[in-house]
């Protein structure tokens, strides 16, 4: 996101018309992204070429596509319209009676490109198969995002593109999807670890020829000498903050309401909706939300609840008195910190943009900003395109406020707001690309100063739970698109506890934990950030976690002997079928087949790959690795059962390693970097 992918389009366009290699192409996009697409492909010299099917009127729309039909050109659209309109766009009936791929000349539009393709990511919508109806010679999907939620999302895209790759979606969930997915979870055992990783390098083998994927970490790297641009520092922080006693007592509350004793049962979205308010701020509770914390606080029979009874019953009863309406804003943990950090961003002469999914919580947000004398700008839902345009217009040359709040959805798509060098996204959303395109609108191509970012979380609340799903589901499409083997963080277990009070309460960060310890010793900071850190510390907040360090560390793929035939070979252990010197977390060997049928590629390593076996035991940092595996392999008792010595010979070889480092403690022992790393990575990867 934010490298200019509407323009690279462009471009190429420009090269086919101008060769005259094509007559006509179709572009549909968001409808907020359609001016941006004429001022692009006006850059490229194709405005005269270039048709809108975007507008309201539909005597206009048919004028325009008549034009594009007979004369050929570009024709922009929206998904909506392309829905209600798709057989005019693909020339009528006249042309669905024929097989109109019997004859190239006869297909109607050369190109369909689709902006923010990720749209069509459910095949079933009428938008989907409205675009499916559209004959064409070639299709392009543009988006940040192709995988969002889960692979099947990626499978869609690649569907509409080029059907053949993937297969169909059965035959896709079956060799990749499933595999891949339980290998990325945190408690998979070595052998799931090691199918899904197999698995995963064939799937990102067979999209490579039809995915471009660019990084901002690459195109910007020291390494691309053409690339004359440097991008400035992005830094992303998880703010973990800790809830009022208000906010505290009200979703203990509503934990023990109704409501959520059947959300097992039923289907648990309204329950997590009204944990997502209390968890923003309880003015935002609903009058249902309300009468179901009223429940949960006759079960509680505690003290010192006046405050919270009095308040749940004002909204239960949608009696909003003045007292209730002016609360102090303290008793929101989120206003409390967004106005703290605010009051030191502005005496530093920042610009800060400010996201949330709801319009309520801007809305409230807006009014304690006004209360202490801000400035400031917003558009949301309801602001028109003109309107919008403007607004951004006015902030981006500073002639508006220093202020920009913007809900996630009018703000995650085709803005460029890169005068913000501050983001704060107030909740986080189930699908992290949400979040990740508003963090993009002021990390872009044009951005020239350093971009720190505070992702605002509640200890041990639902909060918590999406966060850890928004890893997940990180590490799924990161496993789908890059070489790297992805470091688990959670497990299925920890995601799924959404309604238990958290045993640690509600001042302490389970997720933060363990991603402090997944990344000791990587955060190397400047002096501001520093020093900025240990202010947001001095907040009364729980603490910080550096978002952008996840997945930059490389997991260990595990080794997974079937048999104790396939274990061991006299004293050598089989490790993989790369070549001396390829790095192990750069390699998979044999790919899917090993993961299908691991006891004939290990017949093949026997005759064929002797000299890419080791030898055990070489240096103490080895032999204590071995020790590891042998310990793991004899604590499954399944796999023990399936030997036919039942681990005699594993426990023999286990007891040679223990006395041989034994032996070894008494020299003293000399690490590399690399090792000790490498180590720690298996460690932590268990």
């Amino acid at each position: 996101m934010g490298l200019g992918k509407t323009m690279q389009v462009s471009a190429f366009l420009a090269g086919l018309f101008h060769s005259g290699l094509i007559k006509r192409a179709l572009i549909v996009a968001p409808k907020t992204l359609v001016a941006h697409w004429f001022e692009e492909l006006s850059v490229v010299g194709l405005n005269e070429e270039t048709r809108d099917f975007s507008g309201a009127n539909v005597n206009m729309r048919n004028n325009e596509l008549h034009c594009t039909l007979k004369k050929g050109g570009i024709l922009i659209t929206t998904y909506d319209i392309v829905r209600n309109n798709y057989k005019a766009i693909r020339g009528g009936d006249k042309y669905h009676d024929h097989d109109l791929y019997e004859e190239e000349d006869e297909l109607l539009w050369d190109y369909v490109i689709l902006d923010e393709g990720h749209i069509i990511k459910n095949p079933k919508t009428q938008r989907a198969q409205s675009l499916y109806e559209i004959p064409s010679g070639h299709r392009i999907i543009i988006s940040g995002t192709p995988i969002q939620n889960n692979l099947k999302e990626l499978w869609a895209l690649f569907n509409f593109c080029c059907p053949e790759v993937l297969g169909d979606k059965d035959e896709f969930k079956d060799k990749y999807e499933k595999k891949i997915q339980r290998g990325n979870e945190k408690n998979a055992s070595d052998r799931e670890k090691y199918v899904g990783s197999t698995v995963a390098k064939e799937l990102r083998l067979r999209i490579k020829p039809y995915f471009l994927r660019r990084l901002k970490s690459e195109v910007f790297s020291k390494e691309n000498e053409e690339m004359k641009v440097e991008m400035p520092m992005k830094n992303e922080l998880i703010v973990w903050l800790k809830l009022t006693t208000c906010q505290r007592q009200l979703y203990e509350a509503f934990l023990k309401s109704e409501i959520v004793h059947t959300a097992a049962e039923g289907s648990p979205l309204a329950a997590i909706t009204i944990l997502k308010k209390i968890c923003d701020h309880p003015l935002l509770l609903t009058k249902r939300g309300a009468e179901e914390v009223l429940e949960g606080i006759g079960e509680m029979n505690e003290k010192d609840m006046g405050l919270v009874e009095k308040l749940a019953t004002s909204l239960a009863n949608q009696d909003h008195d003045n007292e209730i309406l002016n609360m102090d804003y303290s008793v929101s943990c989120k206003i409390s910190f967004i106005l703290s950090l605010l009051e030191n961003l502005m005496e530093e002469g920042h610009v800060v943009l400010i996201f949330s999914q709801s319009r309520k919580m801007l809305d409230l947000i807006q009014d304690a900003l006004w209360s202490e004398g801000y400035k400031l700008l917003r558009i949301d839902g309801t602001t028109k395109i003109a309107e919008r345009e403007k607004i951004v217009k006015d902030f981006q040359e500073g002639n508006g406020a220093p202020i920009f709040l913007l809900t996630t959805q009018v703000g995650g798509l085709g803005l460029t707001l890169t005068k913000a060098d501050r983001v704060i996204v107030v909740d986080p959303a189930w699908n992290p690309s949400m979040d990740n395109q508003s963090v993009d609108r002021a990390y872009r191509i044009g951005q020239t100063k350093d971009v720190i970012v505070y992702r605002l979380m509640t200890c041990g609340t639902i909060e918590e739970v999406i966060y850890k799903k928004q890893v997940f589901k990180g590490g799924l499409f990161k496993t789908a698109t890059e070489q790297k083997e992805q470091t688990r963080y959670f497990s299925r277990k920890d995601i799924e506890e959404v309604f238990r009070l958290p045993e640690e309460g509600f001042d302490v960060s389970v997720a933060q934990r363990q991603l402090q310890e997944e990344h000791a010793g990587q955060v190397v900071m400047d002096e501001y950030l520093t020093c900025h850190i240990k202010y947001l510390e001095n907040q009364g907040i729980a603490g910080v976690s550096h978002h952008s360090l996840l997945f930059s560390k490389t997991a260990i793929v595990p080794v997974v002997p079937e048999t104790n035939e396939s274990d061991s070979i006299g004293n050598r252990i089989i490790r993989s079928s790369a070549p001396v010197g390829t790095s192990h977390s750069d390699y998979v060997p044999y790919g899917a087949a090993f993961a299908q049928k691991p006891r004939d590629m290990i017949q093949n390593a026997r005759k064929n790959l002797p000299s890419q076996t080791y030898q055990v035991g070489q240096s103490p940092g080895e032999i204590r690795n071995k020790i590891n595996s042998l310990r793991n392999h004899l604590a499954n008792k399944d796999f023990v059962a399936k030997l036919s010595d039942k681990g005699d010979k594993l426990r023999k070889q286990l007891a040679e390693l223990q006395l041989k480092l034994q032996a070894e403690k008494t020299a003293p022992e000399v690490k590399s970097v690399d090792e000790m790393a490498d180590n720690l990575h298996r460690i932590l990867s268990v």
